[in-house]
């Protein structure tokens, strides 16, 4: 198994013989207006470009994954850039007629109970996208959904892989670690919020938790450093992990860079 950060939440993940491309967000530098209603109103994004072409990171992909239709989890430029008939994963049917009615024509659901791919099974994990009394407000102004998902990737000879998705420590993501036991686990780790809304995803608070539920999971930090409502950024975690110790557990990678794991 090998995990490459490409931008954003946007990554490759290759494991068991099948290569998955995740949130493709494909935008080049400053392509959208600044989110309103952030800690940072007058900022562009995404904020910096993508590390490789379209073209490369496109190459021999079997499957893209849609954890969920947000803005920066999938845009017009992927709609695009994508063939029409690769294979797709999605949350639920919902998402599944967002990506037919783009065109997509070979898109499935991905199960709790597990939907396999090759010699992959996935399991769906379900989110908390921030607490929903503070952050629906915002939601809804931008005429979105608050559902999200997480997958579990297993394979009998590979080791388990926990795709948190976008969320904050919570009992699906304790759940879910105590039921598939990851040995490797990527948490999108921005800590991204509007003024009032709180984290929507993980911060150093939450990823010390995942870490303490997991303590001998090597853990990924992704999402980093391109959205404008982003509170946490990649030289502020690595001091927060250097502080406490845990260059051997939390995993920073930059953009473009892969780290590998042996099998099982």
């Amino acid at each position: 198994m090998n995990i490459q950060q490409i931008r954003s939440a946007t990554i490759i993940i290759n494991y068991a013989d099948k290569r998955f491309l995740v949130d493709p967000m494909f935008a080049p530098k400053d392509a959208f207006p600044p989110i309103i209603d952030c800690f940072t109103p007058d900022l562009k994004w995404p904020l910096v470009d993508l590390p490789f072409s379209v073209e490369e990171i496109l190459q021999n992909i079997d499957a893209v994954i849609m954890t969920h239709f947000h803005f920066d989890h999938f845009d017009e430029y992927a709609v695009k850039a994508l063939p029409k008939d690769i294979k797709m994963f999605a949350q639920d049917e919902y998402d599944k007629n967002v990506l037919t009615d783009f065109g997509f024509n070979n898109v499935e659901i991905i199960k709790e109970e597990g939907t396999v791919f090759g010699d992959v099974t996935m399991y769906k994990t379900n989110c908390v996208h921030g607490i929903k009394e503070t952050t629906m407000p915002y939601f809804d102004q931008y005429n979105i959904r608050h559902e999200a998902m997480g997958v579990v990737f297993k394979n009998e000879h590979e080791k388990t892989l926990y795709l948190a998705g976008d969320t904050i420590w919570c009992d699906y993501v304790k759940n879910a670690i105590e039921k598939y036991n990851p040995s490797v686990i990527i948490v999108n780790a921005a800590k991204a919020q509007m003024l009032k809304s709180g984290p929507i995803i993980m911060g150093t608070e939450d990823i010390e938790k995942v870490h303490k539920c997991a303590p001998d999971a090597k853990i990924i930090a992704s999402h980093m450093d391109t959205v404008g409502h982003a509170t946490l950024n990649r030289k502020q975690l690595g001091e927060f992990v250097r502080k406490n110790n845990l260059s051997e557990s939390i995993l920073i990678p930059e953009d473009g860079d892969i780290i590998s794991f042996d099998k099982e």
